[in-house]
């Protein structure tokens, strides 16, 4: 999928969510839900068209792919509050007589628990329940699977990373569903992506520092080390891993360092710091993060440019 259908799909989907949010005909959701839903399916390679005679079929569209026998057939079910499981089942029954391969039910307002379980249970047919948040997020799988085909691995990567960069800066929430390598490597990205020579240094052996960074400040190099602290036991980091990480920074001769730590760090951390080790090393949580990512899609979307002071990027809303 290129860019440009991505961006096409995104501004349909919002087009989409307005036609819910202020309704003025069924035909105009309709009708805008068409445009998503084949952009979406075409990049599987079928063709959806609307069905001419929904009241024979009761079906909104069907799909065929050219060369297959493969059917798809998609009910819009706008009913304005959440659908219940009798709706699906009856969809489900027409869609087997048909018979169809797949059944697609998209509800702008959603299903209630019942009709998930009983679709789980549906077999030979496919059964798939979308809500505007489901066609987002095909959207976003869709063009990495694409761009997976046509890439190197270190290319991969970063698609990767830029997904979970918008991720993160739309919902903290996100951050949970991230392993620590993951994250590593995503805010490798993120200051390669604001201008830093970036350096991420092997998952083992890294000497206490997981990026080494480095800018040019009136032709002189300037080097920092970012530690990343993102345990899935939600715990918080103590003085000795603060310790440990000054004593890499004082042995190496950096500039200073960044120390994150996704939860955050106990009230006794920073305890037995001096004024000149506070200056060597700066402490940032989750909120850190966030902020980190949204600077970053300000600067790739050009609202923002980079960066009179890099450090002060690096080392603001720290403590």
């Amino acid at each position: 999928m290129t860019p440009t259908k991505k961006d096409e799909l995104i501004r349909d989907i919002l087009v989409l969510e307005n036609s819910i949010a202020n309704p003025k005909d069924d035909r105009e959701i309709c009708f805008t839900f068409h445009q998503v839903i084949s952009k979406l399916l075409s990049n599987d390679g079928f063709t959806t068209i609307f069905n001419p005679n929904p009241d024979t079929s009761n079906f909104d569209f069907m799909c065929t792919k050219q060369d297959s026998r493969d059917r798809i057939c998609i009910s819009l079910q706008n009913s304005g509050k959440s659908v219940h499981e009798n709706r699906v089942h009856e969809r489900v029954s027409f869609a087997f007589n048909y018979p169809y391969d797949r059944l697609i039910l998209f509800a702008p307002h959603g299903f209630t628990s019942a009709c998930y379980r009983f679709v789980n249970s549906t077999d030979p047919l496919k059964v798939e329940l979308l809500t505007i948040d489901d066609l987002k997020s095909w959207t976003s799988k869709i063009e990495i699977e694409s761009n997976l085909n046509t890439h190197e691995y270190e290319d991969i990567i970063k698609i990767v990373s830029k997904t979970f960069i918008e991720k993160i800066a739309e919902d903290s929430n996100f951050l949970l569903k991230i392993e620590w390598r993951e994250l590593e490597k995503t805010i490798a990205e993120l200051f390669e992506g604001l201008a830093f020579d970036v350096i991420l240094t092997p998952p083992s052996k890294d000497g206490g520092k997981d990026i080494i960074l480095e800018i040019i400040k009136k032709g002189i190099p300037h080097k920092y080390i970012v530690e990343i602290k993102h345990w899935k036991s939600k715990q918080m980091v103590g003085q000795k891993s603060v310790k440990e990480f000054l004593k890499v920074i004082c042995n190496e001769k950096r500039e200073s360092g960044l120390f994150l730590s996704t939860y955050g760090f106990t009230s006794n951390a920073f305890e037995g710091l001096t004024e000149l080790e506070r200056k060597k090393i700066r402490f940032g949580d989750e909120e850190k993060i966030v902020s980190l990512c949204k600077t970053y899609l300000k600067v790739k979307s050009g609202i923002w440019t980079p960066l009179q002071d890099l450090q002060e990027v690096l080392f603001e809303q720290t403590h």
